[in-house]
């Protein structure tokens, strides 16, 4: 049988082949292209999303400011129409006491209270354990002659406005006169107490504007007339009058020292 000997191979590539080499080459450059332009994508996406949220936060820190009425009655966002400001309102616990303070910036007395029991107090506050109150009153004005148990409230209210009452309210009766009667001058009131109670920049304009046109003045009024009221039910007629969950507490005259805050809420708590 005769065979046809095989002559000597080559490696000449055909033409069809190498063309769907170059193809199948060009294919995957461009899927890693598609690859890398993704990523970038991605990258920058986050990027606009990240700066979104900062301007969004930026947005919220800065829109108390913003949003205040330049005209007309407001109401502070930590009260009631009534006069009744709770602190830390979304911290409080469930089941905890309330406790309702009656005061006026005036009142020697209030001062010796908040001395004695104020940080205490914020303390329980803050920490959720108790839900604290403050409804304010001006009827010193009346007895020494003067304004200044209303503008004080006028002027802790428009701090209020800027989130700022709870160190506004400390910072007033810090500097309460020695001598009962000589008051508040506008000076303090508007500049010194607002510097001294961290209110800056924006919120500064928002507070002064808010304290000069008088726009929590009937607010302050309504504070006034209906803290009266809820006195005379009580058989009270005067400030500080201190209630746990709406009842008369007269437990915490019995403090000679500042006391801790658990020293406090277990007191409290017996009349709760």
């Amino acid at each position: 049988m005769c065979e046809r000997t095989p002559g000597p191979m080559t490696n000449k590539k055909t033409p069809t082949s190498t063309s769907r080499r170059a193809a199948l080459r060009a294919q995957q450059e461009a899927q890693e292209s598609a690859k890398k332009r993704r990523r970038i994508i991605g990258v920058i996406a986050g990027v606009v999303i990240v700066a979104a949220v900062v301007v969004a936060v930026v947005l919220g820190l800065n829109h108390k400011s913003d949003d205040v009425p330049t005209t007309g009655q407001i109401t502070p966002p930590s009260a009631t129409k009534d006069g009744v400001y709770t602190l830390n309102k979304d911290k409080a616990k469930g089941g905890v006491p309330t406790v309702t303070v009656f005061q006026d910036y005036q009142c020697p007395a209030c001062k010796g209270a908040e001395d004695l029991l104020g940080k205490p107090l914020n303390d329980l506050s803050s920490k959720g354990e108790l839900k604290l109150q403050y409804h304010t009153l001006t009827f010193l004005d009346r007895n020494l002659r003067n304004d200044s148990s209303s503008r004080a409230a006028m002027a802790a209210a428009a701090a209020d406005v800027v989130g700022k009452y709870e160190a506004y309210h400390d910072v007033v009766y810090s500097h309460q006169p020695k001598e009962e009667g000589a008051g508040y001058t506008d000076e303090q009131l508007r500049k010194e107490f607002a510097s001294e109670a961290g209110i800056t920049g924006k919120d500064l304009t928002t507070f002064q504007r808010v304290y000069d046109n008088k726009q929590t003045e009937q607010f302050v009024k309504n504070g006034n007339d209906q803290g009266l009221q809820e006195l005379q039910k009580f058989g009270s007629a005067g400030t500080p009058t201190f209630l746990v969950d709406g009842k008369p507490w007269e437990g915490w005259g019995d403090f000679q020292a500042v006391p801790s805050a658990d020293e406090l809420l277990k007191a409290i708590k017996k009349a709760h």
